[in-house]
């Protein structure tokens, strides 16, 4: 790294700081439909004037529908997922304060009873989809033991100050980092744990080639591989926004894992999963694009032998 690059990061993290204290003050204090209205427009704004944002989100557009959707489809699915990001990051914010009531008030579960809601192991699968933060916080309201796998922030007040935020409903965050031995032990106590899980992983940090929304991605490997090794079952949660500034967690889709045996190729039953796993996410994201962060640079590396037609421009 330069030493203009080291500079810049290091003056860049207490403005980050004081940025996030700030917007914890400031946000919290807006009524939720001016809110929401100020997001709208936001979304709107982001996809005129950030010319990376809307480039990469043109580009996964295209590679991920092709001619299946116009270019006036592709632009109005851009906005409004903006629009849906902006939210989320927004809401970290204005759900920190009269947290209870707040979450009750604007976070419903369907159904709200099943299987996600009894007191067995389970490993839950969610995505960058709606509000994915607000699943955690809900959960935690309803008494659900719940451990969230997070990445660590280059920002340590930030993080600290996130997680903070993140945990105070009861639900626990666990550094992504070395969290195997932890999430073992929790699904032996028969409590859950949850992944976000449609980010680009490389090879070096556990990724296996897969599926996902047509094009091969390299994701993580852990999920699949905790389930299988502990026989612990996969359930999904997605979050939709819906009308008033409200959100609906959907629940209910559960992959059981195969038993687990010694004498089975290992690489082939945990890629088998986790190709289940993301071809569900991948229906998700299909039926509900609009709710997905496309701005994303999300395919950043071109599987061995495959064609760069199949990838957006940015790979």
């Amino acid at each position: 790294m330069s030493r203009f690059k080291k500079i810049r990061r290091a003056l860049r993290k207490p403005v980050e700081t004081i940025s996030f204290r700030a917007a914890m003050v400031c946000v919290p204090l807006i009524p939720r439909r001016l809110l929401v209205s100020l997001i709208r427009f936001a979304g709107s704004a982001t996809y005129y004037f950030a010319k990376r944002e809307r480039r990469n989100g043109m580009a996964n557009l295209d590679v991920v529908f092709g001619d299946t959707k116009t270019a006036t489809q592709k632009k109005a699915i851009l906005k409004q997922s903006l629009g849906s990001f902006a939210q989320t990051m927004a809401d970290i914010f204005w759900f920190s304060k009269h947290t209870q009531h707040r979450v009750r008030k604007y976070q419903t579960f369907v159904p709200s009873t099943g299987p996600y809601f009894e007191h067995r192991a389970q490993l839950i699968i969610t995505a960058h989809t709606g509000n994915w933060e607000l699943i955690g916080l809900e959960s935690g309201l309803l008494g659900l033991d719940i451990a969230s796998i997070a990445a660590i922030t280059k920002n340590a007040s930030v993080d600290t100050m996130l997680n903070t935020l993140r945990q105070q409903t009861g639900q626990t965050i666990v550094a992504r980092e070395g969290a195997l031995r932890t999430l073992i032990n929790r699904f032996r106590q028969n409590r859950k744990a949850a992944f976000v899980l449609d980010q680009n992983t490389s090879e070096e940090q556990g990724g296996i080639w897969v599926d996902f929304l047509g094009i091969p991605t390299p994701v993580s490997s852990a999920p699949a591989h905790l389930a299988y090794r502990t026989g612990t079952e996969i359930i999904f949660a997605f979050s939709h926004p819906v009308s008033g500034g409200k959100y609906e967690a959907h629940t209910g889709h559960i992959i059981q894992p195969p038993v687990y045996d010694k004498k089975q190729d290992q690489g082939m039953v945990v890629k088998a999963l986790t190709q289940q796993i993301m071809d569900v996410i991948s229906t998700q994201i299909r039926n509900h694009p609009e709710h997905w962060l496309w701005s994303y640079k999300h395919w950043r590396s071109q599987a061995p032998g495959t064609a760069a037609a199949l990838y957006p421009a940015y790979t």
